[in-house]
């Protein structure tokens, strides 16, 4: 079976003009949570869809759901963690307890990420499936350094071998699980993003390309390009390659 997963866990948000967590500020007429759920429900790949929410925002996303008629036998809402990787095992372990497979996808995608395009779904479904682990990534466009401790230039890498990294990160279920669960709690203070985990502990993550527009929304300036996005159609890869 191959499960969606969506991290809506967080309950902070980096804009000052709301009072809400960022999943659920209004873009252009929806909740951005809503933009990124009817996403995942339009790919075909999905058997069921998971949403790790706050607790004490639980109850507000149902009404959001049934709101936009998202209520559905394939929409399970369950209990956020305090970081991200205490969600990502919140819905490991609902998914373990509903369908024990351990060659099970899990297809883990940010709420905040309304704009992942079928594609890219269907890309990390396939190559979850043949490797075991993979993550959607960009390359990087701007010219990369690295300081020293005074905030001095130390250093300049080589772009050509640095990416971005988006979501979703896709698994098998097992490979997830094993991989969490033999975490050290020093290694998971580390984890800043899902696919680390696994790769700290060794696994090859095989990478997928991802999309400039596939943008993730935490700033006034990122919900702007969201609308501008909107109202002005997709932007692909291709016509962001143009731009001089």
């Amino acid at each position: 079976m191959i499960f969606g997963a969506i991290l809506a866990g967080g309950t902070g948000s980096r804009m000052d003009k709301h009072n809400i967590p960022k999943q659920f500020i209004d873009l252009c007429g929806k909740p951005i949570i809503v933009r990124t759920i009817e996403k995942m429900l339009e790919a075909d790949e999905f058997d069921y869809l998971y949403v790790a929410v706050h607790p004490e925002y639980k109850k507000y996303l149902e009404k959001i759901l049934d709101k936009f008629d998202l209520k559905s036998k394939k929409v399970t809402l369950i209990n956020g963690g305090k970081e991200r990787i205490d969600s990502v095992l919140n819905i490991v372990n609902s998914i373990y307890e509903f369908n024990r497979n351990n060659d099970d996808i899990v297809v883990i995608h940010d709420a905040v990420r309304p704009f992942v395009a079928k594609r890219i779904l269907k890309e990390s479904v396939d190559a979850a499936s043949k490797y075991g682990a993979c993550v959607a990534v960009v390359p990087a466009i701007d010219t990369m350094y690295t300081l020293d401790s005074d905030n001095v230039i130390s250093g300049f890498p080589e772009r050509k071998i640095l990416f971005n990294g988006q979501s979703p990160d896709s698994f098998k279920l097992g490979v997830l699980r094993n991989s969490i669960n033999s975490l050290t709690d020093e290694e998971k203070e580390k984890i800043t993003g899902t696919v680390q985990i696994c790769a700290s502990k060794g696994i090859k993550v095989k990478t997928i390309k991802g999309e400039y527009q596939n943008i993730k929304i935490t700033t006034e300036y990122d919900l702007k390009l969201a609308e501008a996005i909107i109202a002005n159609g997709n932007i692909t890869n291709e016509s962001l390659c143009t731009v001089r």
